[in-house]
């Protein structure tokens, strides 16, 4: 082998491993896990190719998927053919991808009575969706499903193990799924009579999880439009192809968002807008199962940091929520909309803090079309807000980061992670970020250029690179200590560019990237060699692809070389001599590469060495360079009115222990969960009492099973849940959104509550508007009440716990007179 073809595949192998080892975010949220046995490695759980792949050809075709086992009942306790072929053609949304392997096919039909007591939980590699019926219901003493129109239970191993099956043991690898269960309420096939399409649109949210991905906040609701319609409405505002080449406008509510919302076909007449896939949807199973034309894609990878004030330094943020706005009708008359979103951190494992604040935007499309089949270039403006954010404590972030142990009951895991807080929303500007989301339609729309194969401002043409590589993150300030503060002593404000990276010029100066004006002579070096040091990277390095990748990457090592220099004082003694010859050396670079240049070509009995050596340096600098970077069911549409009335106990309390273990011959994993009682709401239980929760999730050792509709526990953490009694023991009613954080006011120490999902916040949300109304639901006038408390952060209330306690208490006494008032004969 040639020393050039050696450095050539020396080369591609450390691309390849630097790649490989690099964590990212991405535009979805997929379910997994950070490995405590592979240095915090990230593992998305997913089933293998084998399990589409059925006959081992290396592709997936119409006959083949993973297999579906129906319940089929005559009457009520099953799915009836249709019903059935409407719950098939959900999984089959996903099918239609064309840039994604994912595939389902029938399996055998099984009959009542179904697996749902002992063996819907039971880990046996046989996928069942099965129809909870009324007699089932009365069979389990209680609904498992209460609240829920569906839910997934997921069987997945954590690390490399055996699993016993029957009377088989066979061997699985880490963030395997092994096996998936689902179970359909009877409520829904009352709703489907109502309104078509709910069994194929909740269907599409179950066949999601079954293809690893995780529910999305993601949503573009139109709040005024809902409020008069009394259900969540989202417009069409995208068109999308569909399988056959047919276009049709879709929303951009992502079908993962774990709650009903819809769409008006005309006249008032709503239909299921669940039962079509988003584009983000799209991107997420094109990467967990990618398959081909992956070029019609493209992917944004950025920092986000804190806004620098006095006396204080630029900090990355983990937590926030980035969100890629489009103009998804190419009409710049129309409300750009949300289309992607991701969180920053979401896949930093607390193993290297280096990537805490970076994040991924992953499969943006590059052309989009109009409804009239108009191709025009996609853009986005990009922002970063709190995600209903920490409030005294409460967070509904870890519901939709199951990677930072988010589906382990009261185990945080390899990946915990500190969320931040208060920091303002930005809208990326490439000439000074603005404050605040209402500002979304004034930001810099990025577009894919598809001759440079570049992300360029669309105002301005000016690449992405070119503009951030003067070390200023995306969103915030840069880290502001760089080796050249060390060497030639403090900056002094000449009166200059001062916006900086939060108002449109450049405060970072040499300290981040930017200009703060000339420094002083510092040890020498003074403002005509700050001046050639600074041409040299604006008209040269800047004007390459290498240059700015070697710009980045400076201003990316800046802070650690700083703080080297500053505790090495000979080593910063010699880098302050060798600033007049670098100078010398900048001034004087056209003449040195003509001269090289000849040298090269002189020297030819020497050539092959040094193109081995300028592969090496090629090899290091590229090394740099990849190492700076980042690399289901729902929920009925039932109010929280609705759970206190169906719930037969209404509490607040402290959970007090949580543990998970086998039962059923280690073929089921349960978590108990005691509570002790501190008010009770509705039913018998006393203050001071404890409560037992059974769950049907949990994890032992390398297996665990989840469920995206149920909600974990942590000890310690004080609640307010809504129960329902089975013959098995207590269970969440509404799942995760009937579970409530409750925290103290850091000031007042006063109790406020707080929603862990946005099923939860959005019922909250509506609670708290009859409320203030001081009405009950059907009009039934309630005791005067205390109004809860405004916080601006996208439309976020909260409410005092005691004011909150006070009015469900009002409601369930008129709850409990209408019952009573119709259960009397009629006089």
């Amino acid at each position: 082998m040639s020393t050039t073809t050696r450095c050539a595949t020396r080369l591609l192998l450390t691309v390849a491993l630097l790649t490989l080892a690099i964590p990212s975010a991405w535009a979805f949220y997929p379910f997994g896990f950070f490995s405590t046995i592979q240095n915090g490695q990230l593992v998305i759980i997913k089933w293998p190719l084998s399990a589409f792949d059925t006959n081992g050809d290396g592709d997936v075709t119409a006959d083949e998927g993973l297999e579906l086992n129906f319940e089929i009942g005559n009457g009520e306790d099953g799915f009836d053919a249709t019903e059935a072929a409407k719950v098939e053609a959900g999984f089959t949304e996903w099918e239609l991808v064309s840039t994604a392997y994912a595939a389902f096919r029938r399996g055998q039909n099984i009959t009542d009575p179904v697996e749902l007591t002992g063996d819907l939980a039971s880990i046996d590699a046989f996928n069942v969706v099965v129809f909870e019926s009324d007699n089932d219901v009365v069979e389990q003493g209680g609904s498992i499903i209460g609240g829920s129109f569906a839910i997934n239970l997921i069987a997945n191993s954590f690390e490399d193990t055996f699993i016993t099956i029957g009377d088989t043991t066979v061997p699985v690898t880490g963030g395997q799924m092994i096996d998936i269960d689902s179970a359909y309420a009877a409520q829904g096939r009352v709703l489907e009579a109502a309104q078509s399409g709910t069994l194929k649109g909740t269907a599409v949210l179950g066949a999601g999880g079954y293809l690893s991905l995780g529910w999305s906040p993601l949503t573009n609701i139109d709040e005024e439009a809902s409020e008069v319609a009394g259900v969540q409405i989202e417009n069409r505002v995208v068109a999308i192809r569909n399988f056959d080449g047919t276009i049709g406008l879709r929303g951009v509510t992502s079908s993962m968002f774990n709650d009903f919302f819809n769409y008006d076909d005309g006249g008032n007449n709503f239909v299921d807008s669940s039962q079509d896939l988003a584009p983000t949807d799209i991107a997420g199973v094109t990467f967990v199962y990618p398959r081909s034309n992956l070029d019609i894609f493209f992917d944004l990878n950025q920092r986000a940091r804190t806004n620098a004030g006095a006396n204080q330094v630029s900090q990355p943020i983990a937590g926030a929520w980035i969100r890629a706005w489009s103009d998804a009708d190419n009409n710049p008359g129309t409300a750009r909309v949300p289309m992607f979103d991701t969180l920053t951190g979401l896949y930093y494992s607390g193993v290297d803090t280096s990537f805490r604040g970076h994040f991924k935007l992953k499969g943006l499309f590059k052309e989009l079309e109009t409804i009239n089949e108009q191709t025009f270039t996609a853009s986005y403006v990009v922002t970063c807000s709190e995600f209903l954010p920490i409030l005294f404590g409460g967070d509904a972030r870890p519901t939709y980061d199951s990677t930072h142990g988010g589906f382990n009951q009261g185990t945080p895991g390899a990946g915990a992670i500190t969320y931040d807080t208060l920091f303002p929303a930005e809208v990326f500007n490439e000439n000074g970020n603005l404050f605040g989301l209402s500002n979304t339609n004034q930001g810099t729309p990025l577009i894919f250029d598809l001759i440079t194969r570049k992300i360029v401002s669309q105002d301005t043409g000016k690449t992405l690179d070119v503009l951030l590589a003067t070390g200023r993150p995306m969103f915030g300030d840069a880290n502001q200590t760089c080796p050249l503060n060390v060497i030639i002593g403090p900056p002094v404000d000449d009166g200059g560019d001062t916006g900086g990276d939060t108002g449109g010029g450049d405060t970072g100066g040499d300290t981040g990237g930017g200009d703060t004006g000339e420094e002083d002579d510092g040890g020498g070096f003074g403002k005509e060699n700050l001046a050639a040091l600074r041409g040299f990277r604006d008209d040269t390095l800047l004007g390459s692809g290498l240059g700015v990748a070697i710009t980045d990457a400076y201003y990316r090592m800046g802070p650690a070389v700083a703080q080297f220099l500053l505790e090495h004082e000979t080593i910063a003694d010699i880098a302050r001599a060798l600033v007049a010859p670098a100078r010398w050396i900048i001034v004087n670079a056209e003449w040195l590469l003509v001269t090289t240049v000849l040298l090269l070509v002189g020297v030819r009995v020497r050539r092959q060495p040094l193109r081995a050596r300028a592969m090496t340096a090629g090899t290091a600098v590229l090394a740099i360079v990849l190492a700076s970077f980042a690399a289901d069911a729902r929920f009925a549409p039932l109010e929280l009115s609705d759970y206190l009335a169906n719930a037969d106990d209404v509490l607040t309390g402290t959970v007090t222990e949580i543990e998970s273990r086998w039962i059923n011959n280690n073929t089921k994993i349960i978590t108990d969960i005691a509570i002790e009682v501190d008010e009770t709401i509705k039913g018998t239980q006393n203050s001071g009492g404890v409560v037992h929760l059974q769950l049907p999730t949990g994890r032992v050792g390398a297996i665990g099973r989840t469920s995206p509709q149920l909600p974990t526990f942590t000890v310690g953490e004080e609640v307010l849940v809504f129960l329902d009694a089975l013959k098995s023991g207590y269970t969440v009613y509404g799942g995760v959104a009937g579970k409530f954080l409750i925290a103290p006011h850091p000031r007042t120490g006063e109790k406020y509550l707080f929603a862990t999902s946005m099923p939860g916040h959005t019922r909250l949300e509506r609670e708290i508007a009859k409320m203030n109304q001081d009405k009950a639901p059907d009009g039934v006038e309630l005791a005067n009440t205390k109004g809860p408390m405004k916080i601006d952060f996208e439309h976020r209330t909260l409410v005092k716990l005691d004011d909150f306690v006070k009015y469900l208490r009002n409601v369930n006494k008129q709850q409990e007179k209408l019952t009573i008032s119709a259960s009397q004969p009629a006089k």
